[in-house]
C-alpha cells in the first residue's frame, strides 16, 4: 500500500505575476535589434515564458509602416506616453476643474487610444493615484523645507468661501503666495480660524503679526485676542461699503434728466422743423422756451454726473492714498500724513452727499468710514513701528538708517505693488520708479555702498520681507477662492483629499514667471520637482481594449 505523502504546506505554484508596459516594450524592441534568430530561445534566455513573448510578438510588436504606432511601441515612447497621461490629468482633471471623460475624449482625438486605455473605468485609478501621490509628496517635502528654512515674519491674508457644506478656510502669505491654510472646518469661528493657523503653521520658523481681511468678527477675533496681532481691513471691501450707499442716488438723477433730455430734444426739434406758413410772436416765444427748458435738464444732466464722478474719484482716491510711501515720488509717509489725506477724501465726499442732497443713508456711510480710515491710519503706524525697530536692530549709521527709509523700503514696496495697479501705464511707471529708488540706494558711493556682502545681504533681506509686511487687500485669497468655485463647478463638489491636491498643485507646481514655486518662495530654498516625482510613482499605463464593432440601430 503506498503511503499518502503530506500536502506541503507551500504550494510550488508560481505566484501571479504581471509583466510591465516598459519590459515589455523593452524585450520587444531589443529581440528586434538583436537579430536573435528564435523568439524561443530569445525568451528562454531571459527568462520570459515563450506562450507570454509570442504574445507580445503578435499584438505589441510595432508596425513598421506606421512610424507614430512605431514610436510610441518604443521605451522613448513608452516615456512620452506617460508623460502626456499624466499631463493631461494633472492640467485638465486637477488644475483645469474638468472631468475624467474630457481626458479620455483628449487621449481619443489625439489618437492615442491605441497604446492607452481611454475610459474612465481605466483612467479613474490613475487619478485617484495621482491626488493620494501629491498629499504624499507635501508630507514628504514639506517638513525638511520648513526645519530648515530661516526665521521670517509674515502677514497672512484670511477669508472664508462657501463652495461646499462646511465652510472652505483659505490663508495665504502674500508675498510668495503660498498657501498656509486651505482646509474644510465645521464652523467659522475665531477658535476654529486659530487652530487652523496654527496647523498649517506647525514646524515653520516664521511668526504671524499681521492678518488682513474684512470686518468678520471671528476674523477680528482671532487676530486681536486669540493671536495678539494686528488687523488690517481689506481696502476693497470698506471702498465698497462706502459708495454702495451713494451711487444709486447718484445715478437716479442722471437717469431723470436723460428721459427729461430726451423729450425736451423731441419738442424742440418738432417746433423747429419746416412750416408752411410763416412762424408768429407766440410760435417764436415757445421755441425759445423750449431751447432754454433743453438747455437746463443737459445741464442738470451734466451736474449729477459731475456729482458721481466726483464721488467714484473721491473713493479711488482712497486706495490711491492708502500707502506708507508717497505714490508719486517714493517718499515715506507718516501715518498722520497718510491720515490727513485720507480724511481730505473723505470730506470731499461729504461735501458732495450734501450738494447733491442724497439724504441720511448716504450721510451714514461717510461718517461712519471715518472710524474705518482711522483703523487704516494705525495700520500705517503699526508698519512705521515694525520697520523702525527692525532696521535699528541693524546697527546702522544715521546715513545709512536714513537710505534704507527714503530709497530702499520704498523701492521694494512698489517694485511689490507696481503689479497691483489700475492701468499699464501707471504699473510701469511704478516700476521704473522702484528700480529707479533701488539703484539709488547702492549706488556707488552712497551710504550704503560701504557695507560688506554679509551686511548689505542682511539689509536688503530685512527691507524686503519688511515691505511685504504691508498688505492693503485680500485679492489674492478672493483670487483662490474663484479658482475654488471653478472646481466646484466643474467637479459639483470639491472633496478634502481633491482640495488637498489641489493645494499641493498650487504650492509646489505652479510656477511665476521667474520660474519659482510659492513654496520655493515661502522657504527660501528649491524642493524636487513635482511632476517628475509623480512620473516616476505613476503605476504602469492601463492598454487599450479589443475595439469592438457594433452594428447599426
Amino acid at each position: 500500500m503506498l503511503a499518502i505523502e503530506p500536502t506541503a504546506s507551500e504550494s510550488s505554484r508560481q505566484e501571479p505575476f504581471r509583466w510591465t508596459r516598459a519590459e515589455t516594450v523593452d524585450a520587444v524592441e531589443n529581440f528586434d535589434h538583436s537579430n536573435h534568430p528564435s523568439q524561443r530561445a530569445y525568451a528562454q534566455q531571459h527568462g520570459i515564458p515563450h506562450a507570454t513573448f509570442n504574445y507580445w510578438m503578435r499584438h505589441h510588436h510595432s508596425v513598421v509602416s506606421d512610424p507614430v504606432d512605431s514610436f510610441f511601441r518604443s521605451p522613448a515612447g513608452e516615456l512620452v506616453l506617460r508623460q502626456i497621461v499624466l499631463a493631461a490629468l494633472v492640467t485638465f482633471q486637477l488644475q483645469g476643474a474638468c472631468g475624467i471623460r474630457l481626458v479620455g475624449t483628449f487621449l481619443d482625438r489625439a489618437g492615442l487610444d491605441r497604446f492607452v486605455a481611454s475610459s474612465r473605468g481605466a483612467l479613474q485609478p490613475l487619478a485617484a493615484g495621482v491626488e493620494a501621490d501629491l498629499v504624499a509628496f507635501r508630507d514628504a517635502e514639506q517638513p525638511p523645507l520648513a526645519e530648515q528654512m530661516e526665521f521670517k515674519t509674515v502677514t497672512l491674508i484670511v477669508d472664508e468661501h462657501f463652495h461646499a457644506v462646511k465652510p472652505c478656510l483659505v490663508a495665504m502669505e502674500p508675498v510668495s503666495g503660498f498657501l498656509v491654510v486651505e482646509c474644510y472646518r465645521d464652523n467659522r469661528a475665531a477658535d476654529t480660524w486659530t487652530a487652523a493657523i496654527h496647523e498649517g503653521t506647525v514646524g515653520m520658523h516664521i511668526q504671524v503679526v499681521l492678518l488682513t481681511s474684512d470686518l468678520a468678527k471671528a476674523l477680528l477675533c482671532c487676530a486681536e485676542k486669540n493671536l495678539q496681532v494686528q488687523h488690517s481691513p481689506d481696502l476693497f471691501h470698506g471702498q465698497q461699503d462706502l459708495l454702495q450707499p451713494l451711487l444709486l442716488p447718484l445715478a437716479r438723477p442722471i437717469q431723470q434728466a436723460k428721459k427729461d433730455l430726451e423729450k425736451a430734444q423731441k419738442r424742440s426739434d418738432k417746433l423747429d422743423g419746416p412750416m408752411d406758413e410763416p412762424m408768429s410772436e407766440e410760435d417764436w416765444l415757445v421755441l425759445i422756451e423750449a431751447a432754454r427748458a433743453e438747455q437746463a435738464v443737459a445741464a442738470r444732466l451734466e451736474q449729477a454726473q459731475q456729482f458721481k464722478e466726483e464721488a467714484v474719484q473721491q473713493v479711488r482716491g482712497l486706495g490711491d492714498d492708502y500707502h506708507p510711501f508717497d505714490r508719486e515720488t517714493g517718499k515715506p509717509l507718516a501715518a498722520e500724513e497718510v491720515g490727513k489725506r485720507l480724511a481730505g477724501h473723505l470730506d470731499q465726499l461729504a461735501k458732495v452727499v450734501t450738494e447733491a442732497g442724497l439724504g441720511g443713508r448716504a450721510e451714514q456711510a461717510v461718517n461712519k468710514s471715518r472710524t474705518w480710515v482711522a483703523t487704516l491710519t494705525g495700520v500705517v503706524a503699526w508698519f512705521w513701528g515694525l520697520a523702525t525697530a527692525r532696521v535699528e536692530e541693524l546697527d546702522l549709521s544715521e546715513e545709512q538708517e536714513r537710505a534704507v527709509y527714503e530709497k530702499l523700503l520704498p523701492g521694494y514696496y512698489w517694485a511689490m505693488a507696481a503689479g497691483r495697479a489700475r492701468t499699464s501705464e501707471e504699473r510701469t511707471r511704478l516700476k521704473e520708479l522702484a528700480e529707479s529708488l533701488t539703484k539709488e540706494a547702492w549706488q556707488k558711493g552712497g551710504a550704503l555702498a560701504a557695507l560688506s556682502p554679509e551686511e548689505r545681504k542682511e539689509v536688503e533681506e530685512v527691507a524686503r520681507e519688511s515691505a511685504g509686511l504691508f498688505q492693503r487687500s485680500s485679492s489674492c485669497v478672493e483670487g483662490r477662492n474663484g479658482r475654488l468655485s471653478l472646481q466646484h463647478h466643474g467637479h459639483s463638489r470639491v472633496r478634502e483629499g481633491r482640495l488637498r491636491a489641489l493645494t499641493v498643485i498650487h504650492n509646489y507646481l505652479l510656477k511665476r514667471a521667474d520660474g519659482t514655486t510659492a513654496a520655493q518662495r515661502f522657504f527660501g530654498r528649491p524642493h524636487k520637482d513635482l511632476f517628475a516625482w509623480l512620473l516616476e510613482r505613476m503605476p504602469d499605463l492601463p492598454r487599450p481594449a479589443k475595439k469592438r464593432r457594433h452594428a447599426a440601430a
